[in-house]
Order: structure tokens, then C-alpha cells, then sequence
């Protein structure tokens, strides 16, 4: 229950719809329990009627017969209204909801969510969430309709016989509180296991779809099928014991309705018998007492659901609750040198114990430097970005901007400071245009048109470039398109400072060499790190820094560096 607080107060933010839901939800079973009851009465009385040519005379059919039809167009059009309002609530709250969520995700950045699959988070921002439906729509609206229409059906009753009121009371209580709580208790531990297994198939299903080129390789799809299968199988397995608890539960509240019904029956003809009441109005009685278990039905299924709901909602505040790594000020300065970078003396590691990304590390970046950094993998050249942009802090040492740490500064004007084109590139689903204004939403057509221009892209997108569908993650583009599409738009955000990781992979040798001479020419008054494993026109570049093993071993001009016989520049030219 604490899991499900939080959510439970968010329905605050709705409710303008939520009580029109709720006041809509007591309309329908209302009016539903007046034209059963009132149903009852009018056939009773019409019969009773029928017997004398005196009864048909003085009987009144129109008034409960027009009753009958009221009750029937308010059960009609409230229902209707009542889903619409009732599901319009759900799909508002579930739509703010996700945007709450992500947002947390969001602040936590890479540092903290590196603990979470993506196909997890992604459960728990669809499925969790979805989950959440319950709450409102399955719980809140039929508790509320329950716990009024049967105190006032109760009060009805009790003024034609206190024994059949406190009879449906207890009836009522057994059906709409006890059955529930039983459903909960048996439903308990299968709701919380079908989350975990939905989550489990649903990472399977997103780790076959993403791993199937490799799979298909390494000749592993059987085994992957075979784990998904066997995921799917658990579910159904959950899935199967819940619709069992339902089915039971369903039999219970027809079993204790029906129970109801005759027990107001023999107690009704007693009245009668005793003339207390009037044949007719023990139909009306018995037909009320039937009619009232309407408003209990839903809550067996709403409350056994009730712990795969809290177990959803536990599993969304278990990253909601958690803090971001770094953290930034509410309020920040402008840096005052723009594009001026600095290490001094940094040691960093992404896990206590392991072996440093960065060790001692220190680098000077002055405004409008082009720098290259080389270094094979696991150097520690990735790791700068992660620090630069503040997706991690170092363990010693400092990294500064304009002479201030980055810390220093707000994540709106840090991440204005710096363009990154990270690895590997991600590309969403649209156009060309759409991937490339992440970068400048207000960038023009022709300025679009000239960023492709640099990365030699244009005509490889055919007559209408920007118009291009890229499809998932790119999926309609080689890999050396994929990469200079990400390059066009780290080119085309306006940051005094560029930050490429491996920008040319994927490249043909002339092709790189192009495009590096292209975005070299497009930005010399920008800071430019340029982190890769090739040498490829180096010497067109102010500086280059070598690592190894998250340390510099190696920096200078490149002719300096050429000019020593033994350098390691040398070296790796001649491999």
C-alpha cells in the first residue's frame, strides 16, 4: 500500500475527471438497480392489476411505465458516459504518469540507470505503468459506487423490512469485502510473479529482436528462442492461476447474489403472509436485493489484481526514489572563455575496485584548439566524454570549463557548451530533418541542407534529403551513413565546443579523409576533441594526444611528433 500512496495522490491533478467518473459510475448502477427494481414492481402490479375489469380501470400504467424508461435511458447513456469519462481519467493519468516518470529516468543519467537493462526500463515505463490503470478505473470508481449505492439500496430496503436490509447488508459485506479480500490474499504472490515474468519475456523478446544478426552468426537463435519461449511459458503459467481465482470468485458473487435473492424471497413471503407488505413490492424487493450485487461485481477481480498494481508501482518508485550521481546547481554562470578545457590531475572509475578508466590524466584545451585523441580501446578516450558532460564525476582531480568546474555550472548552460557525438550514434525513427533539429530545433531548411553538405551526405538521401525516413534506430542507413548523420548534428548545434567519438567509423579511407577536411574547414573557431583509433589526417590537426591504459604517454604538434624517430605517433603510423 505505501508503494501505491504516491499514485494515489496523483490522482488529485485529475480530479475534475475523476469525480465526474465516479459521480457518472453512481448514475449507471443507480438508475440500473432502479429499473430492475422498479421493473419488478410495475409487472407484479400489472398482473395483480389484470385479475379485475375495476384494477385494469384505476390501474396507473403510464407513470411506472415511464419510470421504466427513464431508468432505462440514464442506465443507456450514463453508462456510455461513464466509460468515456472513466477511460479518458485512466489515459490522462497514465499519459502524466509516463512524462513523471521519464523525467526521473532522465535526471538519473547514465551513471545510475548503467544498474538497469533498457528492455527493463522500458517494462516499467510501459507495462508498470499500464498496470496503474487498475488503480483508478478497477478499484477507486467500484469501491466508491459500492460502498453508496449499497448504503442507499440497504437504507431503501429498510423501510419496507429492517430483516431484509440487514439481511443484503451482511450479504453485501461478504460479497464486496470479504470475497475481495480473499481474492487479494489468493492472487497475492501470482500478481507480483506476473510482473516480474512479464518483464523477464519482455527483455528475452527485446534481446532476440536487437542480438538477431549476431545470434544468427553464432548460430545462437534456438538457444534465444528457447529462453523466451521458456519465459513465455512462466507467464502463462501466472496468467492461467489467475483466470482460475477470477473464475472462482465470479462463481462466489453469483453464488451469494443468488443466495441473497432467495432469502429476501422467503422472507418477503412472510410479509406478505403478515400483510406487511403488498405482493407486488415483494417482487420490487427481491428484484432490488438481485440487482444491488451490480455494484459489488467488479471488486473480487479489481482487488485479486491488487497486488500485480502495488508490485507495478514498487517497481517504478524503485527508480524513481533512487538520486543521480551528479547533481547540478539550480543556477549557474556563462563561462567566460568559452571552448577553454581542462584535466588536472584526474583519476576516475565507473566501479569501486576496478581498474582506473583515468589515472592521474591531465590535459590543457585552449579556445579554438583542434585536438585529436588517439588510443586503442579501453584507453580511456570515451571516458572524457562521460566527465566532460558530467554523466559522471572524476574520483580525483578536476575537469574544468572556462576555468570553473563543471560542476559549477547549470545542465542547461553546461549542455550548451558542448556538442557530443557519442558511440554509438542514436538515431530515432522519421526523417532527416526530424534527427537533425534535435540538435537546432530552429535551424532552416538550407542550413540542414549545408551541415549534410559537409558530411557528404546529400546525395546519398536522394532528390529530397531532409525528407528521408531513416527508419528505426536508423535502420535504412549503412553504418558510415548512420555516423555522418550523427556528425551533422553534433556540427549543426551551436556549441563552442565539439566532442567526436569516432566520427569517421565506417569510413572508406577517401571518404574519411573528405569528410574529416569538410568539418575540420566548418569549425575553426570551435573547440574540437576528435577521440579515434586512426591517424587519418593528423597532421591536420594543432595537437595530438596519445593514451594508454587511461594515462597520456604521448602529446605534441604533429610535425614535432613525426620529427621524433621514436615516438609513439611514429609508431603507430607504421603499423
Amino acid at each position: 500500500m505505501k508503494a501505491l500512496w504516491p499514485f494515489i495522490r496523483m490522482l488529485n491533478m485529475h480530479r475534475g475527471w475523476v469525480a465526474l467518473g465516479v459521480l457518472l459510475s453512481l448514475v449507471t448502477l443507480l438508475s440500473a438497480i432502479g429499473l430492475l427494481t422498479l421493473s419488478g414492481w410495475f409487472i407484479s402490479a400489472s398482473a395483480l392489476a389484470g385479475l379485475t375489469a375495476l384494477g385494469i380501470k384505476q390501474f396507473n400504467y403510464f407513470t411506472p411505465g415511464a419510470g421504466v424508461r427513464g431508468f432505462a435511458i440514464f442506465r443507456t447513456v450514463g453508462r456510455y458516459f461513464e466509460r468515456v469519462t472513466t477511460h479518458e481519467a485512466t489515459f490522462r493519468i497514465l499519459a502524466r504518469l509516463r512524462a513523471w516518470f521519464y523525467r526521473h529516468v532522465e535526471a538519473l543519467g547514465p551513471a545510475r540507470l548503467q544498474g538497469y537493462r533498457s528492455a527493463d526500463l522500458l517494462n516499467r515505463l510501459v507495462a508498470d505503468i499500464d498496470a496503474l490503470d487498475n488503480l483508478y478505473l478497477r478499484v477507486l470508481v467500484p469501491t466508491l459506487g459500492a460502498l453508496v449505492v449499497g448504503g442507499l439500496v440497504v437504507l431503501f430496503l429498510s423501510f419496507y423490512s429492517a430483516e431484509i436490509a440487514i439481511m443484503t447488508a451482511l450479504a453485501l459485506l461478504l460479497a464486496g469485502v470479504f470475497l475481495p479480500w480473499g481474492a487479494q490474499l489468493a492472487g497475492r504472490s501470482t500478481g507480483r510473479s506476473q510482473v516480474v515474468r512479464i518483464s523477464r519475456l519482455r527483455v528475452q523478446l527485446l534481446a532476440l529482436v536487437q542480438g538477431q544478426a549476431d545470434l544468427q552468426i553464432y548460430g545462437g537463435v534456438g538457444q534465444a528462442v528457447e529462453q523466451a519461449q521458456k519465459a513465455e511459458a512462466e507467464l502463462y503459467r501466472t496468467q492461467l492461476r489467475m483466470a482460475l481465482i477470477s473464475g472462482l470468485t465470479s462463481a462466489m458473487m453469483t453464488l451469494i447474489g443468488g443466495m441473497a435473492g432467495i432469502a429476501a424471497l422467503v422472507l418477503g413471503i412472510g410479509l406478505v403472509h403478515e400483510e406487511v407488505i403488498a405482493p407486488p413490492q415483494l417482487a420490487m424487493l427481491v428484484f432490488c436485493v438481485l440487482a444491488v450485487f451490480e455494484a459489488v461485481a467488479p471488486l473480487p477481480l479489481a482487488f485479486q489484481y491488487w497486488s500485480k498494481t502495488a508490485a507495478a508501482a514498487g517497481r517504478l518508485m524503485d527508480v524513481v526514489e533512487q538520486q543521480p550521481v551528479t547533481g547540478f546547481p539550480a543556477v549557474g554562470e556563462l563561462p567566460a572563455v568559452p571552448g577553454q578545457l581542462a584535466f588536472d590531475d584526474v583519476c576516475f572509475r565507473y566501479v569501486q575496485d576496478a581498474p582506473w578508466a583515468l589515472e592521474s590524466f591531465s590535459m590543457q584545451v585552449s579556445p579554438g584548439e583542434h585536438v585529436l585523441i588517439l588510443g586503442h580501446t579501453g584507453s580511456g578516450k570515451s571516458s572524457l566524454i562521460n566527465l566532460l558532460a558530467r554523466f559522471h564525476d572524476p574520483d580525483a582531480g578536476a575537469v574544468s570549463l572556462s576555468g570553473r568546474p563543471v560542476g559549477a555550472y547549470d545542465e542547461p548552460t553546461l549542455r550548451a557548451q558542448i556538442s557530443v557525438l557519442s558511440q554509438p550514434v542514436q538515431l530515432f525513427s522519421g526523417s532527416v530533418a526530424d534527427n537533425l533539429r534535435l540538435a537546432d530545433p530552429l535551424a532552416t531548411d538550407e542550413q540542414l541542407l549545408a551541415v549534410l553538405g559537409q558530411v557528404l551526405l546529400l546525395e546519398a538521401l536522394g532528390d529530397d534529403p531532409l525528407a528521408y525516413r531513416v527508419g528505426e534506430s536508423g535502420g535504412r542507413l549503412s553504418g558510415g551513413q548512420r555516423k555522418r548523420l550523427g556528425l551533422a548534428r553534433a556540427l549543426l548545434k551551436p556549441a563552442p565546443t565539439l566532442v567526436l567519438d569516432e566520427p569517421t567509423e565506417g569510413l572508406d579511407a577517401v571518404t574519411e579523409a573528405a569528410v574529416v577536411k569538410s568539418m575540420l574547414a566548418s569549425c575553426r573557431t570551435r573547440t574540437l576533441l576528435m577521440i579515434s583509433h586512426h591517424l587519418q589526417m593528423a597532421e591536420s590537426f594543432d595537437r595530438v594526444v596519445i593514451l594508454d591504459s587511461g594515462a597520456v604517454i604521448e602529446q605534441g604538434r604533429p610535425a614535432e611528433l613525426m620529427a621524433r624517430a621514436d615516438s609513439r605517433f611514429n609508431q603507430l603510423r607504421a603499423l
